[in-house]
């Protein structure tokens, strides 16, 4: 059960403290959405792919998905809880920034520009990936990734981690 879960109980004390109005998402592995259910990740306006470029639109459904979790039925939730403990693709963000703007930040981190002009994607929303990324960044660009976000946990190696605070 959501009520439950770390990034849960890590929102409710986040919220008690802030003055602004928190918001819990999870960025989700479409893929493994897809390959653990047999079943895609269905667009609504709480569940938003972030592959929307002319060049990965066609693989929308393999992509990084980002949910408002407080927004969608218990059956989704539950779905999700299920997926992180059983493939690396559930990451859980708590950020001031609605869905709308948070998808637009997201979404513009995922393509980079390499120094020999190529284009790249960064697979932030695995955690396997966001576990190396502090070490990856220079302190401005970490600060610049995570701007307008309070937490981003994930469950890597059997252990839960927040990219802000290190291992919980």
């Amino acid at each position: 059960m959501l009520n439950q879960h770390i990034s849960y109980q890590t929102f409710l004390e986040q919220q008690k403290q802030s003055r602004h109005k928190l918001t819990l998402y999870t960025l989700v592995d479409g893929l493994e959405y897809e390959r653990l259910f047999r079943n895609e990740l269905i667009q609504d306006k709480n569940i938003l792919p972030l592959f929307i470029r002319p060049n990965n639109k066609e693989v929308a459904f393999a992509g990084p998905w980002l949910i408002d979790i407080m927004q969608v039925d218990k059956n989704v939730q539950n779905s999700l809880l299920q997926l992180e403990k059983t493939y690396s693709s559930v990451t859980w963000l708590i950020s001031i920034l609605r869905l709308d703007y948070l998808f637009n930040q997201l979404e513009n981190q995922l393509h980079l520009r390499l120094p020999d002009k190529r284009n790249a994607l960064l697979r932030y929303y695995d955690p396997r990936v966001l576990n190396n990324l502090q070490n990856v960044l220079t302190a401005d660009q970490f600060k610049l990734f995570t701007l307008n976000i309070n937490d981003w946990l994930y469950f890597h190696n059997n252990h839960y981690y927040s990219l802000i605070r290190g291992k919980l």
